[in-house]
């Protein structure tokens, strides 16, 4: 199974400087419990904000084209078999009810830490099998290739990317190459190849403002109640299935993402 990793050191600096969880004004929505995760304050550099990525249409974008939108970001990754499947889950959730709610200066972003495999057409064919009514990008220009996990360690590099690495470095995510499960796991795409490594990476979400300031900071995996796409389902490892009837405790939840975002925005969402 897939182990979850850390925030990296990036985000003790937030800690920092995070702001009191029940300093908003009685007009304001309150953020979540910290139990959730903490309000901070960090304005997104230019390295960051102009990071060149694909969506899985095709489209250039960068998180400073949606300066204007309170923006949901999450770390993921489509070959994952426990994990991201719930962040997926929780996600379509997330989209669903702003939409019901009309909330269109909303942009629910979902940032690939896998870049070598993910390329747009597999994002597509994602975003197909789940039904995505969220964006799944993928970064521009030349990815290293990862490095495989040794046999005395169990890990590997990750694979490295100047776009994606700005982006990874600000938020404080990590990824590292792990060893696949065995029997290793069949790709859910065509050509449906065995797969030879699995990623583990940080987990957790990040709110962004309209003026392009981080503002939230949600650290643990997903708590996903639902369904999940069949061949989603299907491609997943014991552990992920176990989740799927055992939802994470203290796992965050659409209802606190959306508290989050409510928070961020200054209004009820």
């Amino acid at each position: 199974m897939k182990k979850t990793l850390a925030l990296s050191a990036t985000v003790s600096l937030f800690a920092l400087i995070a702001t009191s969880a029940g300093a908003s004004t009685s007009s304001k929505p309150a953020a979540p419990s910290t139990k959730v995760g903490y309000a901070v304050s960090a304005a997104l550099p230019s390295n960051v904000a102009n990071a060149q990525f694909l969506d899985q249409n095709g489209a250039s974008v960068t998180l400073g084209g949606l300066r204007g939108d309170t923006v949901f970001v999450v770390p993921i990754l489509t070959l994952c078999p426990d994990t991201c499947p719930f962040t997926t889950g929780n996600l379509l959730q997330l989209e669903n009810q702003l939409t019901a709610h009309h909330d269109t200066k909303v942009d629910i972003v979902a940032i690939t830490v896998d870049p070598y495999r993910d390329s747009v057409a597999r994002l597509a064919a994602y975003a197909s099998m789940v039904g995505a009514n969220f964006s799944l990008w993928t970064p521009v220009g030349a990815t290293t290739t990862a490095k495989a996990p040794t046999k005395a360690s169990g890990v590997g590099t990750g694979d490295k990317n100047a776009n994606l690495t700005s982006v990874a470095k600000f938020f404080g995510w990590q990824a590292q190459i792990t060893q696949q499960d065995k029997p290793a796991a069949t790709d859910w795409m065509a050509p449906y190849a065995a797969l030879t490594y699995d990623v583990s990476h940080s987990d957790g979400f990040f709110v962004i403002n309209a003026s392009q300031q981080l503002r939230f900071i949600a650290t643990h995996a997903p708590q996903f109640h639902g369904t999940i796409a069949t061949n989603l389902y299907n491609f997943m490892n014991e552990g992920g299935k176990y989740t799927m009837t055992h939802p994470t405790k203290n796992g965050w939840t659409v209802a606190q993402a959306l508290q989050a975002l409510s928070f961020v925005a200054g209004k009820q969402l």
